[in-house]
């Protein structure tokens, strides 16, 4: 498998991060049943429209889901409470494709204006890399137009709906989906938005009653700034001290750097190895469940260690 392989290899090699499998072991023996249960998708059940305007949306929603880490994080108040970060996106590309049907449209998201964008997007707060968001507003609307008649929905046919096969077809068709780096002069793959694009738009159309993708146990996780801290959080992932420190400070870790490129590695590979464990001992659990589980730890009080902070388009 893509991922795996790719991201094993950099494990392997790496020398700014290493797992601790002793860890993993007793997690697993550890962890209550409940913890890992699918929960936090509450907010997708509140997406409006058909189940070709459903498609269309989480695929503009998770287009532009990365680098919500800002000093000021956006946020938006919707019936009483306030979302930060990614919900706050979500909550404001939902209602405005409520109010505004407009915002299904491929065509809409070539031409729309710049200051709807803005407002759209923004909310209250700073949002990183608006500049980037807009062009792959853009160009998303514009590869979909040519390639498969303005709609997601027949991407995800032309693959069966098959999870992995569409975020291949997401990696291979979209730039802004290649999630791919170089370590040491070989790619590693992550392809973190085009798999949670997979999983999320599987979870939108079940909620909704709609057939649901097929193939969520290949799904790897999905690495990101958020999973490798409740991994440090939990003893499985371990920094070097230069590292470390760099996190705790908060100094940015540059995209395509061994270090980075190590970190996602590495959160890729804890989850397959913590999916493992709870095998082991009778529990069959996907990555994406326990990655699931790691976000949700991540913002727990308790958890005292910095995410690392990168800033780019994929994550």
């Amino acid at each position: 498998m893509l991922v795996l392989e790719t991201t094993e290899a950099a494990v392997q090699q790496a020398e700014h991060v290493s797992l601790d499998d002793a860890a993993i072991q007793n997690w697993a023996s550890d962890v209550a049943s409940d913890a890992l249960r699918p929960s936090g998708y509450e907010l997708y059940a509140s997406l409006p429209g058909s189940q070709e305007q459903l498609a269309n949306l989480v695929l503009l929603i998770d287009a532009l889901n990365f680098c919500f880490w800002s000093p000021d994080p956006i946020r938006i108040q919707w019936r009483g409470d306030t979302y930060e970060r990614f919900n706050a996106m979500l909550v404001s590309l939902m209602l405005a494709a409520k109010y505004e049907p407009k915002w299904f449209d491929a065509e809409y998201w070539v031409s729309v204006p710049r200051e709807e964008i803005r407002d759209v997007l923004s909310g209250k707060g700073q949002l990183l890399l608006f500049e980037e968001r807009e062009q792959i507003i853009r160009k998303t609307g514009e590869i979909l137009l040519d390639r498969f008649d303005g709609q997601f929905i027949h991407a995800v046919e032309s693959v069966n709906e098959k999870a992995w096969p569409l975020a291949v077809l997401l990696m291979t068709n979209l730039d802004s989906f290649r999630d791919v780096s170089q370590y040491r002069g070989r790619p590693v793959y992550f392809m973190k938005r085009a798999q949670i694009c997979a999983l999320d738009l599987a979870v939108v159309w079940q909620q909704h009653d709609h057939p649901a993708l097929s193939g969520l146990e290949e799904l790897t996780a999905f690495a990101d700034y958020r999973v490798p801290q409740a991994l440090r959080h939990l003893g499985i992932l371990t920094l070097s001290p230069a590292l470390a420190e760099a996190v705790e400070q908060e100094r940015e870790i540059k995209q395509g750097s061994d270090e980075e490129v190590e970190i996602r590695a590495a959160t890729v590979q804890a989850v397959d190895r913590m999916a493992k464990a709870l095998f082991r001992i009778g529990k069959t659990v996907p990555a994406w469940q326990i990655d699931w589980y790691l976000w949700a730890l991540s913002h727990e009080d308790g958890v005292k260690v910095n995410h690392h902070r990168t800033r780019t388009v994929y994550y």
